[in-house]
């Protein structure tokens, strides 16, 4: 940047433009305000009462005396107009009206993945793995086009974005993904002459951290990342800017099944490829990470199938039956998630999603209460311990249903055995069973509450045929010592 770099004190208030007309457009609404610009809601009104509601991107005025800014500016704006594909946002005009510089571009009704992913933090404690995984299908598949699509003109666009993080990623209210924001973007492999402007230093590929030279590979590592994040409810590259930057160059990520074990493993494949230091190392270009993620979604038969789905989850997630649901546990960790808190390191029991989870009445009520607001959203199938544990009751249940009754037992019962007796249903003799009905979400919890009690009671009777792990260290040491005290007394016979 040159010397004398203007404040933002001399910024001009930015309510002052509301209602005014820059160009054809109308300035409606204040949206944001970012490095260089403001955001705002425009309004183009023409002939037969044409009107039509998009995005003015307006330089800042403590800018527009920099040649240089401008010249950023312009260019973001030029090599935005090359492209045009459905998941990246559409550029429709730059002018220049009164000394202040604007871009014209397709306004999206929705939220970014930042918002998204705080939210289902909250609520499901991380986004769907098969939503995680269309939402990166559909960016590898921007990401391809940028960099080896070539955009009607006969030859490679080899466009890099350079920035590709959950805020410049929109989920509209139809579904759709797309990719904004090219203000950093350049055309062309980066060479460390060109001083290349970094973007979010947690959302920078290893190269871009070391002013390496760059190619679309950097923008596959980026994704990488934010597909990681997703999908586990935890940043990656945690810590100061200089801490992250580090972690970035030198540190292996913690494979996805150590903080979930019941992570996907070709999806973590194909994660921890994309997260290669190395370029040579990762896929190639983004045509064959799309062609991965999509392998994926088709193997795993993924209910999302199109953005008409994604709009459904993206309604479900931010309902107010969802919000019902929230805890303040779950706003924690969402905000230490957007705040890239260190905390989230000194807490694996509450990162792993399948550690001590709650086979109980509890748990299965608010997986029914997840699935009654969410729908097929909500990832409440039981999981491999809860499936154990199901089946031990299922034996038990059979066990006592078999077992004698108390007047012909010949020895006494046990108390927990008596429990179970008493708290078994009679049925009638030769009923016939009734066919199963299908149960609401709710009303199977509200079942779960009411689930005897007397396995665990039988349970803590039954003989353990392993030793308890206090004793183990004791036993070792016991063994030491009397190995010692015979060597011992064999040397004083010597």
């Amino acid at each position: 940047m040159p010397p004398g770099i203007p404040t933002a004190g001399s910024m001009s208030t930015t309510m002052e433009l509301i209602g005014k007309q820059l160009g054809r457009y109308s300035l409606v609404e204040h949206i944001a305000t970012g490095g260089m610009a403001e955001i705002f809601l425009a309004q183009q009104e023409s002939l037969g009462k044409f009107k039509k509601e998009l995005v003015l991107k307006v330089l800042q005025t403590r800018w527009e005396e920099y040649p240089e800014v401008v010249d950023m500016f312009l260019e973001e704006a030029r090599i935005s107009a090359l492209m045009h594909h459905p998941n990246i946002v559409e550029v429709f005009d730059v002018a220049a009206e009164s000394g202040r510089h604007y871009i014209a571009m397709e306004y999206i009704a929705g939220r970014t993945l930042a918002d998204l992913a705080k939210r289902a933090i909250q609520v499901t404690k991380s986004i769907s793995i098969e939503v995680g995984a269309y939402i990166a299908a559909e960016m590898a598949s921007a990401l391809a086009y940028m960099y080896d699509g070539d955009g009607g003109m006969g030859q490679p666009l080899r466009v890099i974005h350079r920035d590709v993080s959950p805020t410049n990623i929109l989920i509209s209210t139809t579904g759709q993904v797309k990719l904004i924001d090219f203000g950093i973007a350049r055309q062309g492999n980066i060479t460390p002459e060109s001083r290349a402007r970094p973007g979010k230093f947690t959302y920078m590929s290893p190269e871009q951290v070391k002013n390496a030279p760059l190619d679309g590979r950097s923008d596959v590592f980026c994704l990488g990342t934010i597909l990681y994040e997703i999908t586990l409810g935890r940043r990656l590259w945690r810590g100061t800017r200089e801490a992250a930057m580090k972690r970035i160059v030198e540190e292996r990520p913690r494979p996805p099944t150590f903080v979930r074990r019941d992570y996907p493993a070709d999806l973590e494949l194909i994660v921890l490829r994309a997260l290669e230091k190395k370029p040579d190392d990762r896929y190639q270009s983004a045509v064959e990470l799309h062609r991965e993620l999509q392998g994926f979604l088709a193997r795993s038969n993924a209910h999302l199938r199109s953005h008409f789905h994604m709009a459904d989850y993206v309604a479900k997630i931010f309902s107010a039956e969802a919000e019902a649901l929230i805890s303040d546990a779950g706003r924690r960790r969402a905000q230490e998630f957007v705040d890239n808190a260190e905390g989230l390191e000194s807490e694996p029991a509450d990162l792993d999603f399948d550690a001590e989870l709650a086979a109980g009445p509890g748990a299965a009520l608010a997986r029914a209460l997840r699935a009654s607001a969410l729908g097929v959203w909500a990832e409440t199938g039981p999981r491999q311990g809860e499936q154990a544990s199901e089946a031990k009751a299922e034996e038990a249940k059979a066990e006592v249903g078999s077992a004698p009754t108390p007047a012909k037992k010949a020895a006494p019962e046990k108390a927990a055995d008596k429990v179970a007796a008493d708290r078994e249903v009679e049925k009638p003799a030769g009923a016939a069973p009734k066919p199963a009905a299908a149960v609401p979400p709710v009303k199977a919890a509200a079942a779960a509450l009411a689930k005897p009690v007397s396995i665990k009671l039988a349970a803590l009777d039954e003989p353990s045929d392993r030793l308890p792990r206090r004793w183990t260290p004791i036993l070792i040491a016991a063994i030491a010592l009397l190995v010692g005290v015979g060597v011992l007394w064999w040397l004083r016979g010597q």
